[in-house]
C-alpha cells in the first residue's frame, strides 16, 4: 500500500511523535510505501522514508498555532493531488483523513467547560473547531484510531459520532524499551551528576507542554512539604517546552528554586535511566489522554502519583504501582498524598508490582495492531447507518449499530404510538399534553429499550417553568450530556454506581421564518438500553417496614442500609464536586439491579443506577472566578489557572434535600442520617458536630425544603383523597 503519514511538527520528545515513529516503522517492515508531510521535522530522520516540509509562511505568528496549521493542510491538499495514496493517515486533526490517530482530546468538550461562550468567536476557536469536526462530524468517515474509552465519550458526547468509526487500540510502550536492572548504581551516578546528596529524594516530572502536565500544581506541592523533608527532595523536569521563566520564578517564589532542576529535553535512551533514578513520578496533568510515561514508570519499577483524566491512570491502579488523584482535582489532596507516598513503607512493594506489570506483552503491540487497521481499511462511500432524516431541520443523530434500520422520524413515530402494535410498545410514563414529553418502552431485534421523546415544550410550559423561576427543560441534550458526564467520572465508577446506556439520540430545530430558532417546538429524543431485573429505590421501600425498628436488628439488613447510604452519599458528592447537579435527587430516580436471584438485596449482589438525567445541569466556571484566577496569575506573575467549575450551594442543597425529603418514611435513625452527612463531606462520624456547625446554614436549609416538600405532598395526597397509595415523590417535582 501507498500510505500518506501526516504530522504538524515532529519532535523526539513528543509522546505523539513517538507513536508516529513506531508507526511508521512497522508499515517499512511490512514492506509500505511510505510518503511523510510535515511541516517541521526535529532530530533524525528515518531512512528510507520520502519526506516532504511544508513550512509556514515567515510572516505567520509563533504562538499562532491554529493558522500554521491551515497554512500546513492547505500545503498538504496540493500535494497529495499530486500522488495517488491508498491511505491518507493524520496524527493531527484536518480535513480529508482516511485515518486519525487520536492522541488529542476533544478541543471542543476541554474549552466548552472552560471558557465563556464569548471564547467561541476567536478565530483559534473556530480553526480548530473545523479541523476536528472534519475528523469527528457525522459527515466525516474517517475512521478513528483510539486510545481510550474516554476519549471516545468525549467525542461522541460533542460529536455524535459512530461506534463503527472507532477503532481502540492497546496501551502503547516500545519494544525497545528496557528499564534498568541496576536501580541503584543509576541512582547514585545521576545524584553525582546533578551535584546532590546520595540519599536525596528525586521526583521525576517528564513531559513536554509543561502547562498541560501540570508543572504548576508539581511545584506547589514539592513547596508544601514538612521542611525536614523539603530539604531533601528534589523536582526533576525533563522536557521540552519554550516557556521556562513562569516556572522558574515560581519555584523561587516559594523558596524551591534550589530544588526545582530543569534537564530539558533528553534521549530516549535517556529515559529509563532517569526512571531508575527516581523515586517518585508526579504527573498531576489537567489534560492527558494516554501518558505513555506513566507506563514507562510502572514498568521501570518507579511510583506513579497522577491525576484521573490521564487515558492511562487506570493502570497504576491495575498494577497497584502508586496512586490516582480523583477528579475534581484538589491541591491540598496532592500536597497530602505526595508527602505520604516518599515516606511510605510500601513503595518497594508499589515498585515490584510495576516491574511486574511491565512484563505484560499486551503493552507492546499497540504498533502492530494500528498498522493491522490501516491494511484493512476500507474508503467508505456511503454512510454506515441510515441515522440521518431528509428533513434538513434534524441537527444531531446518533445510532447505536443495533438501531441501525431505524431513524429519527421512525424513532419518533414509535414514541407516539399507542400501546402494544409491531415494537410492543408499554407506556411508562406520558406527559405530552403537558409538557410535551412521553417516555415508552419497545422492543426491536429482540432487545427491549427505553424511549424518551421531546415533542415540542410549547410556550406556555416555557412560561409557566420561567414565571416560577425554573429552567425549562427543552429536549435531551441534557440528558445526553449527563449521562456522558457520569460516565467520565472515574470516582463513580470505582462506587459501583452505574448510569444509562445510551443507543439512540437526536434533535430536529423548528424555526421562526427559517431563520431563528424556535425553542417552543424543538423535537428530540434519547434512546437507553432497558436495566432487567431492576427495581426503584422507591418501590423497594414502599413497604415501611423494610428498615423498620424490628429490621434494624438483622444484622444483613443493617450490612445493605450502612452500604446503600454511602453510596447515595458519595454520589452526591462527587457529582457535586465535578460542577453538576441532578435537580430531581429523589429515591424514584435510583435503579436497584440484582445480580443474583436471592430475597433480600445485599451489597455483593446489587448494581446501582442513577436514570432520569434530563434536568441535569453541568455548570462553567463564573465570570467572578475567572476574573480571581486572572488577578492571581497577575500577582504570582504566571499564566492565569482555568478555574474549576463549581456546583452552586443553592443546587447542591436541593439535590441534598430531595433525597432527604424521598426517604422521611423509611424510619432512618440519626445514626443513619450521621452517616450520610459524614460520607457526603467526607469526614469522619465523630466530626459531623463540627460540619453542621461549619455549615449551619446549608443543613438548616437541606431540613427545611425537604419538611416543605413533605407538607406539601401530604396536602396533594388529601385533595386527590389517595394517601395511602400516592407516590413519594410529588407529581410537580417528577419529570
Amino acid at each position: 500500500m501507498k500510505i500518506a503519514f501526516c504530522l504538524f511538527k515532529y519532535s523526539p520528545y513528543s509522546g505523539l511523535s513517538l507513536d508516529f515513529l513506531r508507526i511508521l516503522e512497522e508499515c517499512q517492515k511490512r514492506g509500505h510505501d511510505t510518503h511523510v508531510f510535515v511541516s517541521e521535522w526535529q532530530g533524525e530522520r528515518p531512512e528510507g522514508v520520502p519526506f516532504t516540509v511544508l513550512e509556514p509562511l515567515r510572516f505567520t505568528l509563533k504562538f499562532s498555532n491554529h493558522a500554521q496549521n491551515e497554512q500546513f493542510h492547505n500545503k498538504l491538499e496540493v500535494e497529495l493531488k499530486k500522488q495517488t495514496f491508498d491511505v491518507v493517515v493524520g496524527f493531527n486533526k484536518m480535513p480529508g483523513l482516511d485515518l486519525y490517530y487520536g492522541a488529542d482530546s476533544c478541543y471542543v468538550g476541554d474549552k466548552s467547560t472552560l471558557y465563556p461562550p464569548i471564547y467561541k468567536l476567536s478565530a483559534r476557536y473556530k480553526g480548530r473547531y473545523a479541523f476536528e469536526e472534519a475528523v469527528f462530524g457525522l459527515k466525516s468517515q474517517t475512521l478513528i484510531l483510539s486510545l481510550s474509552e474516554r476519549q471516545k465519550s468525549e467525542y461522541q458526547e460533542n460529536y455524535f459520532t459512530p461506534n463503527e468509526r472507532f477503532h481502540l487500540l492497546p496501551p502503547t510502550l516500545d519494544k525497545s524499551f528496557s528499564p534498568i536492572t541496576d536501580r541503584v548504581h543509576q541512582r547514585e551516578k545521576l545524584r553525582v551528576e546533578l551535584d546532590l546528596p546520595i540519599n536525596d529524594l528525586l521526583l521525576m516530572f517528564i513531559g513536554s507542554g509543561f502547562r498541560t502536565k501540570g508543572l504548576v500544581r508539581a511545584i506547589n506541592a514539592l513547596a508544601s512539604l514538612p521542611i525536614d523533608l523539603q530539604e531533601h527532595t528534589s523536582l526533576i523536569v525533563v522536557g521540552d517546552d519554550d516557556d521556562q521563566k513562569q516556572y522558574r520564578k515560581q519555584a523561587d517564589r516559594l523558596s524551591v528554586s534550589k530544588q526545582v532542576l530543569f534537564l530539558g529535553g533528553r534521549s530516549r535512551e535517556d529515559i529509563p535511566k532517569l526512571l531508575a533514578a527516581g523515586d517518585l513520578m508526579v504527573h498531576p496533568a489537567h489534560n492527558e489522554n494516554t501518558g505513555t510515561v506513566l507506563l514507562e514508570a510502572i514498568a521501570a519499577g518507579l511510583p506513579v502519583l497522577a491525576t484521573d483524566v490521564c487515558g492511562y491512570a487506570d493502570h497504576i491502579k491495575a498494577a497497584e504501582a502508586g496512586t490516582v488523584l480523583d477528579s475534581p482535582f484538589d491541591q491540598e489532596a496532592l500536597n497530602s498524598q505526595l508527602a505520604s507516598m516518599l515516606t511510605s513503607p510500601y513503595q518497594k512493594q508499589w515498585s515490584v508490582n510495576g516491574q511486574r506489570y511491565g512484563k505484560n506483552p499486551s503493552l507492546y503491540k499497540m504498533p502492530a495492531k494500528a498498522v493491522d487497521a490501516i491494511e484493512t481499511y476500507e474508503r467508505r462511500k456511503t454512510s454506515p447507518i441510515n441515522c440521518i432524516s431528509d428533513s434538513q431541520d434534524i441537527r444531531n443523530v446518533y445510532l447505536r449499530e443495533d438501531l441501525g434500520q431505524l431513524n429519527f422520524d421512525e424513532l419518533l413515530d414509535i414514541g407516539k404510538n399507542a400501546i402494544g402494535g409491531p415494537h410492543n410498545v408499554v407506556e411508562a410514563r406520558n406527559k405530552l399534553g403537558e409538557e410535551g414529553r412521553r417516555t415508552v418502552s419497545f422492543s426491536h431485534n429482540g432487545e427491549r429499550y427505553y424511549l424518551k421523546i421531546h415533542d415540542g415544550v410549547g410556550w406556555k410550559e416555557i412560561g409557566k417553568n420561567l414565571t416560577s423561576l425554573r429552567l425549562p427543560v427543552f429536549g435531551a441534550e441534557n440528558e445526553w450530556k449527563g449521562v456522558h458526564h457520569l460516565r467520565r467520572l472515574t470516582l463513580l465508577q470505582n462506587l459501583g454506581l452505574n448510569t444509562l446506556n445510551i443507543a439512540g439520540y437526536g434533535t430536529r430545530e423548528r424555526r421562526f421564518g427559517k431563520i431563528l430558532n424556535n425553542p417552543a417546538k424543538r423535537q428530540s429524543l434519547i434512546v437507553t438500553d432497558e436495566i432487567p431485573k431492576a427495581i426503584s429505590l422507591e418501590d423497594l421501600f414502599k413497604d415501611k417496614n423494610f428498615w423498620g425498628r424490628n429490621a434494624n436488628k438483622l444484622p444483613d439488613k443493617i450490612c445493605f442500609k450502612r452500604w446503600l447510604i454511602e453510596q447515595l452519599a458519595q454520589t452526591a458528592r462527587v457529582l457535586h464536586k465535578s460542577g453538576a447537579n441532578h435537580r430531581d435527587f429523589y429515591l424514584s430516580h435510583f435503579l436497584l439491579q440484582r445480580t443474583k436471584e436471592s430475597h433480600e438485596p445485599t451489597p455483593e449482589n446489587s448494581n446501582l443506577f442513577l436514570i432520569d438525567l434530563h434536568r441535569m445541569q453541568i455548570h462553567k466556571p463564573t465570570i467572578t472566578a475567572w476574573f480571581k484566577a486572572i488577578c492571581i496569575g497577575i500577582l504570582k506573575l504566571q499564566r492565569p489557572q482555568p478555574p474549576q467549575s463549581v456546583t452552586p450551594s443553592r443546587w447542591k442543597m436541593r439535590d441534598v434535600s430531595g433525597l432527604h425529603y424521598s426517604s422521611m418514611d423509611l424510619g432512618l435513625t440519626k445514626r443513619d442520617l450521621i452517616r450520610f452527612i459524614a460520607t457526603y463531606e467526607n469526614i469522619s462520624n465523630r466530626q459531623v458536630l463540627k460540619a453542621l456547625q461549619d455549615n449551619d446554614s446549608f443543613w438548616r436549609n437541606v431540613q427545611s425544603r425537604a419538611h416543605n416538600l413533605y407538607r406539601s405532598e401530604e396536602r396533594r395526597k388529601r385533595k386527590t383523597g389517595n394517601v395511602a397509595n400516592a407516590p413519594l415523590t410529588p407529581a410537580s417535582t417528577q419529570h
